[in-house]
C-alpha cells in the first residue's frame, strides 16, 4: 500500500473521529451524524441538500476514491483534504471558543495527518 492510499484511510478515519457537543447536554462524532443523517430516509434529500452536509459528503468520497483508485489525481485529492480540512477548522474554532477540550483534542488527528500530507505533498506518490 502506498503512502498517498495510507494517508487517505487516515484521514477519513480521523474525521469521523470528530466530536461535536452543544447545549443542553447533546454531543456526537461524526460519523454518529452521518448514520443519522443516512437513517431517516423521509427527511434523506433535504438534509443531503445542506451545503456543509454535501460538501463533506462529496470531500470523504474523493477521499475514498483515493485510496480506492491506484492513479488518482493528486490535486483533486488535496481539494478533499481541504474541504475536510474546512470542517475540522471549524470544529476547532468552536472548541477554543467555548473551550472544550474535548473538541480541541478530537480535531489535532486530523489537522496532524493533513499537515504531513501536505508537507510532504511532492514525495508523495
Amino acid at each position: 500500500m502506498n503512502m498517498r492510499r495510507l494517508l487517505n484511510i487516515l484521514l477519513l478515519l480521523t474525521f469521523q473521529l470528530g466530536y461535536m457537543e452543544w447545549p443542553p447536554h447533546n454531543s456526537m462524532f461524526v460519523f454518529q451524524a452521518a448514520y443519522e443523517i443516512f437513517s431517516k430516509t423521509d427527511t434523506l434529500l433535504s438534509n443531503l441538500m445542506h451545503p456543509i452536509i454535501l460538501l463533506g459528503f462529496l470531500a470523504q468520497l474523493v477521499l475514498l476514491l483515493s485510496a480506492i483508485v491506484p492513479q488518482s489525481n493528486k490535486k483533486i485529492n488535496a481539494l478533499g483534504i481541504l474541504v475536510l480540512g474546512i470542517l475540522i477548522l471549524l470544529f476547532l474554532l468552536i472548541s477554543i471558543l467555548s473551550k472544550n477540550l474535548k473538541m480541541f483534542l478530537a480535531t489535532l488527528p486530523y489537522l496532524s495527518i493533513s499537515v504531513y500530507f501536505f508537507w510532504n505533498f511532492k514525495k508523495i506518490e
